[in-house]
């Protein structure tokens, strides 16, 4: 009984090996939470502290690699909303007549892409 017992062990440890190797993602996620968290702590700042150690501990046990790219998924679509929303506003300036306003909506929206382009390398990164 002792050795189907073992056998047992063995194979529960080789299906959970495989499992934590696929979670390459939330390893990373989870280190950038310790990196900040350890700035935190060497800068005293307490707040940021509890928060990144909340964080650290939901991370550690609701992460994963799927639910990270389809977050990340989220996110893009949401963003590409946002650029959509500026460059109707952009428009509605320009037919008001309201060119005092274009330059700085312009500059908006460029900013609104580039967070857009990193969200994208972002998914990339997760995705390969």
């Amino acid at each position: 009984m002792k050795f189907n017992n073992l056998i047992m062990a063995a194979l529960l440890a080789g299906l959970a090996i495989p499992a934590q190797a696929r979670e390459v993602a939330c390893q990373r996620k989870v280190d950038s939470i310790q990196r900040q968290l350890e700035h935190a702590n060497r800068a005293g700042n307490y707040h940021r502290v509890r928060g990144l150690e909340r964080a650290l501990v939901s991370t550690k046990s609701n992460c994963t690699d799927a639910g990270l790219v389809t977050q990340k998924r989220k996110d893009i679509r949401e963003q590409q909303e946002d650029i959509k929303e500026v460059q109707e506003e952009i428009e509605e300036k320009k037919r008001e007549g309201r060119h005092d306003k274009v330059p700085r909506l312009e500059r908006k929206l460029q900013r609104e892409q580039d967070k857009l382009s990193q969200l994208q390398s972002e998914l990339h990164d997760l995705e390969s």
